[in-house]
C-alpha cells in the first residue's frame, strides 16, 4: 500500500480533492523552448492533449515550465506522459507542485474601486463615474461691503487700537509712521575713487 506521494505529501493527512496539486513543473527544459515559437508550440501541445484550458509559465533561467490545471487528475496524467520523456535530445523531468488557483478578474476577494462617496472636484474629472453631476458653484465675490466700510473708517493719521488692555495683557495700539517731507526719495551712496594707474 502506498502511503505517501509525491513531495512527502502524506495521504492519510489529505482531507479533500481540494488539497491535491493540481500543477506541475517541468524541469531541463530545452533552452529553444523559449526563444523558438515553434518549440514552445509543439512543447505546449504535449498539456492541451489532456486539457485545453492550462496555464503555462515559463522560466528561462531555470530552464523550467510551471503548467497549472483545473483538477488533480489532470495535473497526475501529464506528470506521467512527461516524466522520462525525450523532447528534441533533452529527457524532460517532471513533479508535482504547490496547488495554485487562478483567479478571474470578476472575482469578489480582487481589490474593488471605492464607492461614489468620493469627493470629487468641482470641475468634471477625466473619466466621471456613473452618476456624476455637475457641483453647482457659488457666485464669485465681486466686493465685500463689510471690509471695505472697516478699512474706510481708519484714517492715516489716526492711532488704531487692535487689542484692549486688560490687568493680565497689555493694550496693542498701531500708529503710523510721520515721514517727514523734506526727507529724500532715496540714498545716494559715496562713489569710491578709483585708484590711479602704477606708472611703468
Amino acid at each position: 500500500m502506498v502511503n505517501n506521494i509525491d513531495n512527502n505529501v502524506k495521504i492519510s493527512t489529505v482531507k479533500s480533492k481540494d488539497e491535491l496539486p493540481n500543477s506541475i513543473i517541468v524541469t531541463q527544459v530545452p533552452e529553444e523552448v523559449f526563444t523558438n515559437p515553434e518549440y514552445k508550440q509543439n512543447f505546449c501541445q504535449l498539456f492541451t492533449q489532456i486539457e485545453e484550458n492550462i496555464h503555462f509559465d515559463f522560466f528561462k533561467s531555470f530552464r523550467r515550465v510551471r503548467v497549472i490545471f483545473s483538477t488533480p487528475e489532470s495535473a497526475t496524467a501529464a506528470k506521467l506522459i512527461v516524466q522520462g520523456f525525450s523532447f528534441h535530445g533533452h529527457q524532460l523531468k517532471a513533479f508535482f507542485a504547490q496547488r495554485v488557483v487562478l483567479r478571474r478578474s470578476s472575482s469578489s476577494s480582487l481589490l474593488s474601486p471605492p464607492p461614489l462617496e468620493k469627493q470629487f472636484l468641482i470641475s468634471p474629472p477625466c473619466s466621471p463615474p456613473l452618476g456624476w453631476s455637475q457641483t453647482q458653484e457659488m457666485p464669485p465675490v465681486i466686493c465685500n461691503f463689510d471690509l471695505m466700510a472697516r478699512l474706510a473708517s481708519f484714517a492715516i493719521d489716526d492711532k488704531y487700537e487692535v487689542h484692549n488692555g486688560d490687568d493680565g495683557t497689555p493694550a496693542i495700539i498701531i500708529h503710523p509712521c510721520e515721514t517727514p517731507l523734506d526727507a529724500p526719495s532715496s540714498i545716494e551712496m559715496p562713489r569710491t575713487p578709483r585708484p590711479s594707474s602704477p606708472a611703468y
